[in-house]
């Protein structure tokens, strides 16, 4: 079960000491996590400018679901010991799983915890900066998929960053909220993420499960 923990997401970040950002909330984000895994939500309207091109391969879906993970492992059907052991002991490549569906929120992830936070503009616009800097493109255009996802409206696509135990999907979930100029610490585990994040986000769902 620890492997399921470190090879579920990742990329570099680094750490934001500091308040909570100050300002009047634009659009929110939404922490998506379960007993292993973390993900960020947006919708797909609130997304600024040319951000997240990839939207576009989503053309039904009112929200999307980012998630980052180990190349291999994450990309299964199933679980690969093999995988999972490569993931741990060696630096991977990474993807990340992209999801679109529509509301609410609750209604897709009814098993999930769910924190919202609502970040300033710039804040906000740094959030999906984050995530839109986690494709892997070449050129200016959209990332191609990669192939389909895991389950629903879902594609994967090649993702930057080096997946390792010390950068997860859970350090690559911690990286979008201090974008936003939340203080989360780079957390390795769920546990470490969540508890972090009940201090700053709006609970609307809670899973007393995650520790």
């Amino acid at each position: 079960m620890v492997i399921a923990v470190c090879v579920a997401c990742t990329t570099r970040v680094d750490k934001v000491i500091g308040s909570p950002p100050k300002g009047g909330p634009a659009a929110s984000a939404l922490l998506l996590v379960d007993r292993w895994h973390a993900g960020i939500v947006i919708k797909i309207s609130d997304i600024p400018g040319d951000l997240v091109p990839e939207r576009r391969d989503f053309p039904e879906a009112e929200y999307l679901e980012f998630g980052w993970g180990e190349w291999d492992f994450y990309q299964a059907r199933g679980f690969n010991l093999g995988y999972a052991l490569k993931a741990l002991l060696f630096p991977s490549k990474s993807v990340l799983h992209v999801v679109g569906f529509g509301g609410p929120v609750a209604g897709y992830a009814p098993y999930r915890e769910i924190i919202e936070f609502s970040p300033p503009s710039h804040g906000f616009e740094r959030l999906v900066g984050y995530i839109d800097g986690s494709f892997a493109r070449e050129g200016r255009g959209a990332a191609a998929p990669l192939g389909r996802g895991l389950y629903g409206d879902s594609l994967f696509y090649q993702a930057w960053g080096a997946f390792h135990l010390f950068n997860t999907c859970n350090t690559w979930t911690a990286g979008a909220l201090q974008a936003a100029g939340y203080p989360i610490s780079s957390a390795i585990t769920v546990g470490a993420l969540v508890s972090d994040a009940r201090r700053f986000g709006d609970v609307l769902q809670s899973k007393p499960a995650i520790r």
